[in-house]
């Protein structure tokens, strides 16, 4: 069902994006503040290590989506990206499907793995009560789909702050 909520992609990239999120005070990993490219790593990272930076990422998501003054400082900062369909490109990035399942403990507690799949159901629902092409993001808010949306985002921000974001570099459940 998932595929059907994909909406054409935006013309953001994630530096682009990361810096003009930083210039406007919206939060981001701690390491994502310039525009260079990360440098590849000698040693391929651990599963811990690369679920605590896509934890990150999605509380970031739901800051954003679960908040129309952050949704319309977002859109200012990235005119030229479509934020309604940010929304759902951004999830399909961060937990489609096929990815969601990959987020266990110790990093995703039991709770938190319900609070995604809890918002990917109202996610579904509201593309299924939508355009495939959705408006601008000021005639989106208001919707009762979009407030679906956001409300969802706001709850699943409210679980997955109780343990706040993970460092970016080093694993804060170590295996050894």
């Amino acid at each position: 069902m998932l595929e059907k909520s994909i909406r054409p992609p935006s013309a953001s990239s994630w530096h682009t994006v990361a810096a003009q999120k930083k210039q406007i005070g919206l939060s981001m990993p701690d390491n994502t503040d310039s525009a260079e490219t990360p440098k590849v790593a000698d040693q391929p990272i651990s599963d811990i290590l690369l679920n605590q930076r896509y934890r990150n990422h999605l509380i970031g998501y739901f800051e954003w989506v679960s908040s129309h003054e952050e949704q319309r400082k977002y859109q200012a900062a990235v005119p030229y990206v479509h934020m309604p369909h940010e929304a759902f490109n951004q999830w399909e990035d961060y937990a489609s499907d096929r990815i969601l399942r990959y987020y266990v403990e110790p990093v995703f507690s039991v709770e938190e793995q319900q609070a995604l799949r809890d918002y990917r159901a109202v996610l579904n629902s509201a593309s299924e009560d939508t355009p495939q092409i959705l408006p601008p993001l000021e005639q989106m808010i208001g919707t009762e789909p979009w407030e679906r949306l956001r409300a969802a985002a706001e709850k699943a921000l409210e679980i997955f702050m109780r343990r706040g974001s993970f460092d970016w570099e080093v694993e804060q459940f170590p295996t050894n």
